[in-house]
């Protein structure tokens, strides 16, 4: 054990995360006989963005007129055709197996008096085939993995902020975590990593605001492949006012039948898409909200208007129960009163490259859930996500754990990258740069442009505008970083610190991408290019480094069961959503 370093973990299978692609890759891990550990950077279950996903799984192909390739092509509609198609046939087929695997894990979902499973129709899906639990089906996943975590023995690093993986000749040797509670380094020695780190949306005004993208940059830097960078995701409702309540409203809301009404009273989503109305998928609700706000017929403080007072009161309080007690708290109460929404940064879209097995092309190195890139193309369903971290976190915890057990420990620990890790905190603590400069007013600054400028709405000058500042951060701000406080005690001065290297990297590929894609295509949306080019652009944008620069190439999009290009209204089309084509661009 080297110096710099406390203490060192040798396991087969590390899981990076705290939500439910982490709790199930950790699961499915141990069910193979692996010596399996978690690290996660706040706490199990808390941390992650999987409690606060409220509405449905998309696993019930239930539907006499459903099944698992109707929701195939719903979701390869919503992502504009990016997805990896291998991807999504995994992702359908095998979705309805994990709900009982999930009853026996303890998680309860609603059904009717019959005992059958009650099933929502989300935004995007052309059938009613989400179960749900009330509206606090993360929650429910959420609290059944973590109960099987503990009753299987895994063992969990809390508040683990993970700084970087160590490779060797293409190959995972292992990673450098800081501990929280006092700033020391921790070696973990593994053959194989599980990165369920969630997305970088924490770069926005985003509620899930510690997704930094910590998995992404972690990765690129490894020797990994980022895709689809370029599309990020803004929820349609976000509750904007009361201030306090602030954070995502379900799309339970919409499902359960909920109106989009703006300063007129007009149910506006009957001019932009009459036939699905509230239920259009997010990247298109966003849009249209966004064009009525601009165009004057916002609400009071800048938003639209959701209204549920339409429907019976034991509804809304049964059904809707999050969001009711949530509002009711504030004095509002919804059943009585419309709430006031607004579009919000809510889903990176993109993520790392992997192959079916959910691995990178660093030997192993595998990745699941919103770290993962591919199976959402431009735009993820509602309702997508949750299966998604079930169904792909069990297979990269099985694939994990099965190559760890193969091949054992290979490679060698490049000590240098550690202490590397370590002068860099010890920099910050305890350096004094000349001009030195703190995390919070870059964080404040860069989260605001980042909306303005890499927002639901973009173009070309907004764009270079935001890249000038990405640069002088990188040229200018990052050498002058400081951290006042010295403690080494829960410094989160310092975690937010070493955020702003993540965030610099995070920043740099969603706007390059973004620049490179002269089109607009699902929650990609340029002013300067507002209409949809399949002839140029119906490809994927793949970024990795080489030599410490970043570089690019381009993919041609998967199509394994569905050629785009046989499809005439959606190959010879120029609108950039899945949507019936009244909207005007």
């Amino acid at each position: 054990m080297k110096g710099s370093v406390r203490e060192v973990v040798d396991c087969d299978v590390l899981v990076v995360g705290g939500g439910g692609a982490a709790a199930f890759a950790a699961i499915s891990a141990r069910e193979k006989k692996a010596h399996v550990v978690m690290a996660d950077k706040g706490q199990l279950g808390k941390s992650g963005c999987t409690p606060n996903a409220h509405g449905g799984m998309a696993v019930g192909h239930l539907h006499p007129e459903d099944s698992w390739k109707v929701h195939f092509e719903d979701t390869l509609y919503s992502g504009g055709f990016l997805n990896d198609q291998r991807l999504v046939e995994i992702l359908c087929k095998e979705s309805l197996r994990f709900i009982p695997k999930l009853e026996t894990f303890g998680a309860i979902f609603d059904r009717d008096q019959n005992g059958k499973y009650r099933l929502r129709t989300f935004g995007g899906h052309s059938k009613p085939r989400s179960v749900f639990s009330g509206d606090a089906t993360g929650h429910e996943l959420m609290t059944s993995l973590k109960r099987e975590v503990v009753r299987r023995d895994i063992p969990i690093f809390n508040e683990m902020m993970l700084l970087c993986i160590l490779v060797d000749e293409g190959r995972v040797t292992g990673a450098v975590g800081l501990d929280k509670s006092n700033s020391n380094l921790i070696l973990f020695k593994t053959p194989t990593i599980v990165l369920a780190t969630g997305g970088g949306v924490g770069c926005w005004p985003a509620a899930a605001e510690r997704q930094m993208g910590d998995g992404y940059s972690m990765a690129i830097r490894a020797g990994a492949e980022l895709v689809d960078m370029e599309f990020v995701q803004y929820h349609p409702t976000h509750a904007w006012w009361p201030y306090g309540v602030r954070g995502s409203v379900s799309e339970s809301v919409r499902s359960e039948g909920g109106q989009l009404t703006n300063s007129l009273g007009e149910r506006f989503m009957k001019k932009y898409s009459p036939k699905r109305m509230e239920l259009s998928t997010r990247d298109f609700i966003s849009i249209c909200e966004y064009r009525e706000i601009t165009e004057g017929r916002g609400s009071k403080h800048q938003g639209i208007y959701l209204s549920v007072t339409h429907l019976l009161p034991e509804v809304v309080e049964n059904r809707l129960r999050t969001v009711f007690n949530k509002y009711l708290v504030y004095g509002h109460d919804i059943r009585k009163q419309p709430m006031e929404i607004r579009f919000r940064p809510h889903y990176s879209n993109g993520g790392i490259f992997v192959d079916e097995r959910m691995e990178s092309r660093v030997s192993g190195l595998f990745a699941a859930g919103e770290a993962a890139g591919g199976v959402h193309g431009g735009n993820r369903l509602g309702s997508n996500s949750l299966i998604d971290l079930v169904v792909f976190g069990e297979i990269a915890g099985n694939e994990a754990a099965l190559k760890a057990l193969r091949q054992g420990h290979v490679g060698r620990i490049n000590w240098d990258e550690v202490e590397a890790e370590n002068e860099r905190i010890e920099r910050l603590i305890h350096g004094n740069p000349k001009n030195g400069i703190r995390s919070m007013p870059i964080r404040r600054s860069h989260t605001e442009m980042m909306d303005l400028y890499m927002g639901v709405s973009r173009n070309e000058l907004g764009m270079k505008k935001m890249m000038e500042e990405v640069e002088r951060l990188k040229g200018d701000l990052l050498p002058r970083l400081h951290v006042a406080d010295q403690s080494r005690r829960y410094n989160y001065e310092l975690i937010d610190t070493l955020e702003i290297f993540t965030r610099a990297d995070i920043e740099e590929l969603a706007i390059r991408g973004a620049l490179m894609r002269k089109e607009s295509r699902a929650t990609h949306y340029r002013e300067d290019y507002p209409k949809m080019d399949n002839q140029q652009w119906l490809k994927n944008i793949v970024f990795y480094m080489e030599n410490g620069e970043l570089k690019h190439r381009f993919k041609a999009v998967n199509k394994s069961m569905l050629d785009p290009e046989m499809i005439p209204d959606f190959f010879g089309s120029d609108f950039p959503w899945h949507e019936d084509e009244t909207y005007i661009g």
